[in-house]
């Protein structure tokens, strides 16, 4: 069992928990633990195989996770989650497969119409029973509806970074070709270059969004739109992936773009700290807690968002909540690896085998990438 199966299953433990109710703190603890175990480079059943080594030394592992760690590598299976499925309607499962749908709004969903089935809520949205219920809308439901047949298909998942960075290159180019279009970036985990990317978050400055939104929904990849908005605009894209689409101004591009690259757990403990500075940080920009007058003291760039709680600036990749805040507030942020950085490959393959160049080709193209020596294999 590899660690990202693991981390999805505390994640799934995290879902029934929170859909049952249960202490938030008990939730918080199953969705630490998956974020945990998503973050371990280190294959477990290595620790595990290892005489000399316990789950215990790993940050954030106690013996009751630990011991849960063991059960699974073992068995494949966690007593503890067998029983909760039990206890939940299987209908549950599948509407949390719809995107936008977490544990909380599939409880109020179930409480409040008789849902035995995915049609079922399709129904409800189509008769606009959905929309009726607090904290959903027009829009929310019209989401739903979209987003329903994305769920009935099993074969719809989280994509591959690498899979993901073709459909960002390829409408970043296409949306750099409107006019209108003042600047682009892309966001969320992409960004954060994840393992795998669950959506596509672009961030667009604009001052006529509405000429932004006719170019993005007329992108040749594009399945379907699923809502279009004055300043958001959401297409199902390549692969079955939701593709966010939001036009900002340029006073909050910063604030936008460090909000909308999260993780979530970054941007909690960022709040957090703000507000014991006497600030609030949002999407629009960093303010005076409980102000009246609207003034924003940073959000054009990340820099000046970080800068106004005392921070360095934190490269996507650290923001997890790992101990980013405390490096930064140090001065002992790492310095990431780029490509400037790789010296040589020592993996190549030409003509001779199953290569595609020769090796004068390959030699050429190395010199061209700036590498100091290659070897093939």
């Amino acid at each position: 069992m590899t660690n990202a199966e693991i981390a999805s299953i505390f994640d799934h433990v995290a879902d029934l928990l929170e859909y049952q109710g249960s202490n938030v703190f008990r939730v918080r603890a199953y969705r630490n633990a998956a974020r945990l175990v998503q973050g371990i480079v280190e294959p477990l059943t290595s620790i595990r195989d290892a005489s000399d080594r316990s789950f215990l030394e790993l940050d954030g592992i106690g013996k009751d996770l630990a011991q849960k760690l063991e059960t699974l590598l073992d068995s494949g299976q966690l007593p503890m989650l067998k029983q909760l499925e039990e206890e939940v309607p299987k209908v549950v499962f599948d509407l949390m497969r719809v995107p936008g749908l977490g544990p909380k709004k599939v409880k109020l969903l179930m409480a409040s119409l008789e849902l035995e089935s995915l049609k079922d809520l399709e129904v409800a949205c189509q008769e606009g029973r959905v929309s009726l219920l607090k904290g959903f809308g027009e829009k929310t439901e019209q989401s739903i509806l979209s987003n329903i047949a994305f769920a009935q298909n099993p074969d719809n998942s989280r994509l591959l970074w690498d899979e993901a960075d073709q459909i960002v290159c390829l409408l970043i180019q296409w949306m750099k070709e409107c006019p209108a279009v003042q600047r682009i970036e892309a966001a969320g985990s992409w960004r954060r270059g994840r393992e795998t990317v669950g959506d596509i978050d672009l961030l667009v400055e604009s001052r006529k969004p509405n000429e932004v939104m006719d170019h993005f929904l007329a992108w040749e990849h594009t399945d379907h739109s699923i809502v279009r908005g004055d300043t958001k605009t959401s297409i199902r894209g390549p692969h079955g992936i939701q593709v966010d689409m939001r036009v900002v101004e340029k006073k909050s591009f910063g604030a936008a773009w460090q909000y909308f690259t999260g993780s979530k757990e970054h941007n909690i403990r960022l709040r957090s700290r703000a507000k014991k500075l006497g600030l609030s940080i949002n999407e629009y920009g960093v303010t005076e807690l409980n102000q009246t007058d609207g003034k924003i003291l940073a959000g054009k760039s990340e820099k000046d968002v970080y800068k106004a709680v005392g921070l360095d600036w934190i490269p996507p990749e650290l923001r997890e909540d790992r101990g980013e805040f405390e490096l930064s507030e140090n001065g002992e942020l790492p310095k990431l690896i780029t490509l400037t950085d790789i010296c040589g490959d020592l993996h190549m393959h030409t003509t001779a085998t199953d290569g595609e160049a020769t090796l004068a080709e390959m030699a050429a193209a190395a010199v061209d990438r700036g590498l100091s020596y290659i070897a093939i294999t």
